[in-house]
């Protein structure tokens, strides 16, 4: 009846059913998260490549296509490594896996190959004998920005790095370090008045430098296993 009496602990016993199936509801959508959240991580953990995606990018997207030329020429600039994301041992943030699932849901598919840009110390690399970058491998050439975190490289980085991204920009800036040393030093500690004497001494100086710190820096890069980024852009051993 429309003017029936009010049961008060039919209403509580109403107000409580209505709570629950709110709460059960909020529980199996977090539930639900956590699952996809947990398949994500498997797949981002998985040794295994499956197929390329082989899909249209919206044209919103397309700026975070990168070609591997690109990715490369990135990593020897900045000494970083380029691998598959079962190499990576650090945590994965959430706004990393919140990318992936709405990439997913955005494009309708599953992504079965990650890569990752990372420095090396931020992979488990095997014996040979801070700024990661997530990517979708797209096809063999071509892969796509996923999610970026962490800090900026600093500026002075490129210039720090410049001598070890190839044997070329080695060898070049043990010239410039040997010739900035030779003619830097002052005239009076090398006790030479002679213009032309002065100049083949520094000359001289220039090339005995350039063989002493060559010869140092192999001896140091052979006992710590280093090489050139040109070389260990995309491997996944640490020694090489």
């Amino acid at each position: 009846m429309i003017f029936s009496r009010i049961n008060l602990q039919s209403e509580l016993v109403k107000e409580r059913n209505k709570q629950h199936q709110l709460l059960d509801e909020i529980h199996e959508l977090l539930e639900t998260a956590k699952q996809t959240d947990e398949e994500i991580l498997e797949r981002l953990h998985s040794t295994q490549a499956e197929k390329e995606l082989g899909i249209r990018i919206h044209e919103e997207d397309r700026d975070r296509i990168f070609s591997l030329t690109e990715i490369k020429e990135i990593c020897i600039r900045y000494r970083l490594r380029f691998l598959d994301t079962h190499h990576f041992r650090s945590e994965y943030p959430y706004e990393a896996l919140q990318q992936i699932k709405n990439f997913e849901q955005n494009y309708k598919l599953k992504i079965g190959q990650f890569k990752i840009i990372a420095p090396d110390h931020t992979f488990n690399l095997e014996n040979i004998n801070k700024d990661p970058l997530l990517f979708a491998q797209l096809n063999n050439n071509t892969f796509f920005l996923i999610h970026k975190w962490g800090q900026d490289l600093a500026w002075y980085k490129r210039i720090l790095l410049w001598p070890l991204q190839t044997f070329r920009t080695y060898l070049i800036s043990l010239m410039i370090i040997s010739a900035a040393f030779a003619f830097l030093l002052p005239a009076s500690i090398m006790n030479i008045w002679n213009i032309e004497s002065e100049f083949y001494l520094r000359v001289w100086l220039t090339m005995h430098t350039f063989i002493g710190i060559f010869g140092l820096t192999l001896f140091a890069g052979l006992s710590f296993d280093k090489t050139f980024s040109s070389m260990n852009w995309n491997s996944k051993y640490f020694n090489y």
